[in-house]
């Protein structure tokens, strides 16, 4: 049976349609305008920094401040983990690990791959330099100044180098005969470099094998900047340093990031990355220094021995490297590199910015602390 056209249910249908139907619009319109949207959620860049040092160390502490700061600074937008001890990538690999994204960011040093930074090893030369400070500054200033290819592939946030490498040994080295035919470990490179010319014969040992091969006669000393006979506990075994600078070997360290990672940065994050840089190069490099002091002051007072040249003998050492300059010039040079102008930036930065001490004024200029024995003993 048909319903009437003024039936109930004919009623309810229209007065649905005409007062619901608007109602229920309305309803949704408020919603829609009224009731706040879930916030997006935030964007975190996560970076993997890879180190070297120990986590011990004290550098090794500062640069995962690093970490935290940059968080900090970025408002929680990049998250930085540090990875101390080579744990992520062991230092000859470390600036490949870089280039292919194992790493996005890697602190190394530059000697573990003798060749591959050609025009930076001008910072490895015997420049009479003896603080981090200064190395530091020289480094980061060279690179400013001449922009080597050979670091094209990454970002160079900064330079961060050790003081120079000064000779420990197991017998104490007052002349050059005193080095004929001793072994000593080094990183290879320069380093090889300036114990030949000195008559030592450089052995290339990692840094990790290092102690086991000095207790055991492998080699007989080590050239390495004050603070390894702390941290790597060489003073136990080394008893002797020679403190000569002017045949002391530079140590040039990188800090890097993978370029696509850096250009993957917005530029505000950029920046806040490139003023950190400027800061932690200073405030790093002083820490280094700090750290050779107090391992003067340590290893002094359990009869670790300085033993500081004649003026006469350090002439002798300076002028058996001498020719390291002419050949480092020919060598590079051969492959279209301005070495030339690399030495007199360096010597003239030297010139202009090193005091007589060879320290930066953060450094003590005498190390008047340290047990000497005289050179006519």
């Amino acid at each position: 049976m048909r319903s009437c056209p003024n039936s109930p249910e004919k009623n309810l249908s229209r007065i649905f349609a005409e007062y619901m139907n608007p109602l229920l619009s309305a309803l949704l319109c408020f919603l829609l305008f009224t009731v706040p949207a879930r916030p997006a959620e935030r964007t975190v860049t996560k970076l993997a920094f890879s180190g070297i040092l120990p986590a011990h160390d004290k550098l090794s502490q500062m640069l995962e401040t690093w970490c935290r700061d940059l968080e900090k600074r970025s408002g929680g937008s990049i998250k930085a983990t540090y990875y101390a001890g080579g744990i992520l990538t062991p230092a000859a690999q470390l600036f490949d690990s870089v280039t292919t994204g194992i790493a996005d960011i890697g602190f190394g040093p530059m000697g573990v791959t003798p060749g591959r930074f050609p025009m930076m090893e001008v910072i490895e030369q015997p420049l009479g330099i003896k603080s981090a400070v200064l190395m530091t500054r020289l480094s980061n200033d060279f690179f400013r100044a001449f922009k080597p290819g050979e670091l094209d592939r990454v970002k160079v946030l900064f330079f961060l180098s050790a003081s120079p490498g000064l000779l420990h040994t197991k017998k104490p080295v007052r002349r050059l005969e005193d080095l004929n035919g001793m072994k000593v470990r080094c990183l290879g490179g320069n380093a090889a470099k300036v114990l030949k010319a000195l008559g030592a014969v450089p052995i290339v040992i990692s840094t990790g094998d290092t102690y086991d091969a000095l207790r055991k006669g492998i080699v007989d000393g080590v050239v390495a900047a004050w603070d390894s006979l702390e941290t790597l506990k060489w003073g136990e075994v080394l008893p002797y340093t020679t403190v000569s600078y002017y045949a002391a070997v530079g140590a040039p360290g990188f800090v890097v990031m993978n370029k696509a990672r850096w250009e993957s940065l917005p530029p505000e994050s950029q920046a806040i990355i490139d003023t950190m840089s400027q800061e932690y190069a200073e405030k790093l490099s002083r820490l280094w220094d700090e750290k050779d002091r107090n391992t003067i002051e340590k290893w002094t007072t359990k009869n670790h021995v300085s033993i500081f040249l004649s003026e006469d003998e350090e002439k002798r050492w300076a002028g058996a490297v001498l020719p390291l300059y002419e050949s480092f010039v020919k060598e590079k040079s051969t492959r279209g590199l301005p070495a030339t102008e690399a030495l007199q930036f360096c010597k003239e930065w030297v010139r202009k910015n090193v005091p007589p001490s060879g320290f930066a004024n953060t450094t003590p200029g005498k190390l008047s602390n340290i047990k000497e024995i005289p050179p006519e003993q």
